[in-house]
């Protein structure tokens, strides 16, 4: 017989050796750090209780989970607990005995706000189930940082896999006319060239600069701007240190921007790593929507300090047109749309915002999504 309930922290031996089972070589990523940082020792834990949700063998096997992360949301002038739904598997051994949907049925009836991103699409269907509803979509962008012929040869071969001529015509481009370093090479021209036009175009009024500290700045800023947004996770000082510095695993580097001595925004970028692949993510920008001269700044600080460390690839996402509009002016391309699931049992009158278009602000840092390693 197998029990679903919510864990304790005697439990988590048998968690650790589920996980162990579950994630094989990336599990070390999972647990126990990361997984003391996310549930345990979570600043927003609303009780003592585990966000962590189990399937328990009579002899005390875990086999199956579901968690959640909690995070502090802004909803229009209110506070509350959002709870990030991740983390959800079922040893294979286990699959066919509902434990899926039972776990995460758990998990969402325990939580008032109860919100999943990015997500298997078995875990979407569950999610549909429990009357989970979708929220603004989240456009995940990417760009070219720069390349070399390996990288190009192999996107060469992927987009010709089902393409038996083409394959062998570049095969016989790559050995007998070392094609790829050309068109590695042009490619690398034709990116700088950009970026050197769109740096020439940056308010030199503004000042960018690294810091390695979050200072009660964070909280005037957060202070100042958290107004133009409806919904957003609250970006204070707290928060943020809990979520960039102290998180484990991660490399990440935070700038500021500021006019006139004022401070205007902030971007963190995250250096990916094995066995991670060769990306740079900026995994958190804040600034006002209207303020497209500081918008250009950061996006234009991420993509220099990411081309000095030799980065292929340049990942970012958001849910706000204007930043989306600041992205694709940075020479950023669309890759996908991602479209959130929400469960709210709330009886507030101003939730009723939390499923009308254009009020959430998401990005790529916001659920699990800069979980170590994502790809």
């Amino acid at each position: 017989m197998i029990t679903i309930r919510r864990a304790t922290l005697e439990d988590k031996p048998a968690i650790f050796a589920f996980l162990e089972k579950a994630y094989g070589d990336k599990a070390r990523y999972k647990y126990p750090e990361r997984w003391e940082w996310q549930f345990e020792k979570n600043p927003y834990k609303p009780n003592d209780e585990l966000p962590v949700f189990i399937a328990v063998t009579e002899d005390g096997q875990v086999v199956g989970q579901s968690a959640a992360m909690y995070e502090p949301l802004k909803i229009e002038q209110e506070s509350q607990i959002l709870a990030w739904a991740l983390d959800a598997y079922v040893l294979e051994a286990y699959r066919g005995q509902n434990l899926g949907f039972e776990t995460l049925r758990i998990n969402c009836e325990n939580h008032p706000l109860w919100m999943g991103m990015v997500m298997a699409p078995s875990s979407r269907h569950i999610l549909l189930k429990l009357g989970c509803q979708p929220t603004d979509q989240v456009t995940a962008f990417r760009r070219i940082a720069q390349i070399d012929p390996d990288s190009l040869w192999i996107g060469l071969q992927n987009r010709t896999l089902d393409k038996h001529l083409l394959r062998k015509f570049g095969t016989f481009l790559v050995k007998n006319l070392r094609f790829s370093y050309l068109g590695a090479w042009f490619i690398n021209t034709g990116v700088n060239i950009q970026d050197f036009l769109i740096s020439s175009r940056i308010d030199k009024n503004i000042k960018i600069q690294e810091c390695t500290t979050i200072s009660d700045e964070f909280d005037k800023f957060w202070q100042k701007i958290q107004g133009k947004f409806s919904i957003i996770v609250e970006r204070d000082s707290t928060f943020l240190t809990w979520k960039y510095h102290n998180q484990p695993n991660m490399n990440y580097k935070i700038f500021t921007a500021h006019k006139n001595g004022e401070m205007t925004g902030y971007i963190i970028l995250r250096f990916a790593k094995p066995p991670e692949s060769n990306t740079g993510i900026i995994a958190d920008i804040l600034a006002d929507p209207g303020d497209r001269a500081t918008l250009a700044a950061l996006i234009n600080t991420a993509v220099r300090q990411f081309k000095a460390e030799n980065v292929k690839y340049i990942s970012a996402a958001s849910s706000i047109p204007a930043y989306q509009r600041a992205f694709r002016n940075a020479g950023f391309l669309k890759q996908k749309e991602i479209v959130p699931l929400l469960h709210n049992r709330g009886e507030n009158p101003s939730y009723r915002c939390l499923f009308d278009a254009g009020h959430w602000f998401l990005g790529r840092s916001d659920h699990d999504w800069d979980q170590f390693p994502y790809a």
